[in-house]
């Protein structure tokens, strides 16, 4: 009797090698497929590593350029690189409305227009987009030639519309170059904002660069204009020096040969004697011009110095004492109180307000009992005082021009005095940083002066 062949039960049927074989052969491809994908990405992680490393360098680079045309051009060169494309192109968009290109790279042979034909309203997308995707707008830029390309508008810090870049190939480009890949618009969109903030960064510092050579020019020029005071103010003083010796040694003289007439004037006819006292009025009206002149030219030309608190009521206080003698014979009254301290010059406030009360008592007339008000209140800087009397009041026509050398309104010429007061005071006033102006209702009517004064003065 022959053996029975059992089947093995470890040994695998020519169906379960097949299945295995085809499993095997499926894991090994997705295997391949894995580990190309891995690759893929790979190179697409080292890419975006090497343009953000690009985009690193440009921003240090890019800011320290000498021209905004430098800059642009240091722009396209870096994009070029980050997109391996042989074409740049970069615009600015300019305050009057035009888009202008200022850099560009790969277009020498193009005649490329000064301002780009292209509109805000024209822009078909706000982000990066492809060029080839958007007809309309690739027809606009014809003159570049461009088959397709990277586009991306740039804008402000306050998203305002700040440029455009262009970035792209030609037809006989694509020989060499890869078709652009659209994975590539965010981080053309990415550079182009870069570019933007960076462009703008620029431009404020070339204002502030401008600002600062402005004000190096003006800073010369009042230092230029100081000097040129300074020696207008030495010959002031050489002026002053001369009135005061020269010209008033002659003039002493006339006037003592006057007074020796004026004394012995028997053996004059009353006709003489009135013209040896017109000679000797005339001489001390002569005197007295030159006296106020050199009173002026000294508040010309003194800096204002020996600044410190000038209480302003004591001082109208000490002032009144001075005058009593004069307040007594005209009956005047004199009314002030609660005036402030003010930073000043006490010797320029004295002559200030002096002068000021004295006109007031000289311009009221016979049988008037002068009344002289004097106040102060606060502004945002310092102070606005008004000296307020009752005399014969200023036409709207000679308010301003009474402050002028030798001005005097048409009703004061029957008064005595050379003009000469207000033009004092203004002065005083102005080396204060201050103001001074009158106010009257008319002729018979009183003035109020008023004058303005900071509370402290700055040491420019």
């Amino acid at each position: 009797m022959s053996p029975v062949n059992t089947p093995d039960p470890n040994k695998l049927s020519y169906d379960e090698l097949s299945r295995l074989c085809k499993e095997l052969q499926d894991r090994v491809t997705r295997g391949i497929s894995t580990q190309q994908q891995l690759i893929s990405i790979k190179n697409e992680l080292d890419q975006e590593l090497n343009r953000f490393k690009i985009i690193q360098d440009f921003s240090k680079e890019g800011l320290f350029q000498d021209s905004i045309e430098d800059f642009a051009t240091i722009a396209t060169e870096y994009f070029i690189q980050a997109f391996q494309q042989p074409h740049c192109l970069f615009a600015e968009y300019r305050d009057e409305g035009d888009l202008k290109p200022i850099g560009q790279f790969g277009f020498s042979q193009m005649p490329i227009p000064e301002v780009l034909p292209i509109l805000i309203s024209d822009l078909p997308e706000r982000e990066g987009f492809l060029l080839g995707e958007h007809p309309e707008f690739k027809s606009k830029l014809a003159f570049l030639e461009l088959e397709d390309a990277l586009v991306a508008p740039m804008y402000r810090p306050d998203n305002s519309f700040y440029g455009l870049v262009v970035s792209g190939q030609q037809k006989a480009d694509q020989r060499f170059y890869a078709p652009i890949n659209p994975k590539d618009r965010h981080a053309f969109t990415v550079m182009a904002t870069k570019a933007s903030y960076l462009m703008y960064n620029f431009r404020t510092n070339e204002l502030l660069k401008q600002e600062i050579k402005e004000r190096r020019r003006m800073e010369q020029m009042l230092e230029a204009k100081a000097n040129d005071l300074l020696r207008s103010n030495a010959d002031l003083e050489q002026f002053a020096y001369v009135v005061s010796h020269d010209l008033k040694a002659p003039l002493r003289n006339v006037q003592g040969f006057a007074d020796l007439l004026r004394r012995d004037q028997s053996a004059f006819s009353p006709s003489n004697r009135e013209y040896v006292d017109m000679i000797w009025d005339e001489v001390k009206r002569f005197s007295d011009i030159i006296d106020a002149l050199l009173r002026y030219a000294r508040v010309s030309t003194s800096s204002i110095q020996d600044m410190k608190e000038v209480d302003f009521q004591q001082l109208v206080y000490n002032i009144e004492g001075q005058l009593s003698l004069t307040l007594q014979q005209r009956k005047a009254q004199l009314h002030y109180q609660n005036l402030p301290a003010v930073q000043a010059n006490y010797r320029q406030m004295q002559q200030l307000l002096q002068n000021l009360i004295i006109n007031a008592i000289k311009f009221t007339p016979d049988g008037r009992m002068p009344f002289i008000h004097l106040e102060a209140e606060p502004t945002p800087n310092g102070y606005r005082f008004a000296v307020k009397d009752n005399g014969i009041g200023l036409r709207p026509a000679d308010q301003k021009r009474i402050f002028g050398l030798f001005q005097r309104a048409d009703r004061e010429q029957q008064f005595e005095g050379n003009g000469l007061g207000l033009s004092i005071c203004k002065k005083i006033v102005e080396q204060h940083k201050g103001k001074i102006w009158v106010e009257s209702e008319g002729p018979g009517k009183g003035s109020t002066f008023f004058f303005t004064l900071p509370e402290k003065q700055s040491e420019d």
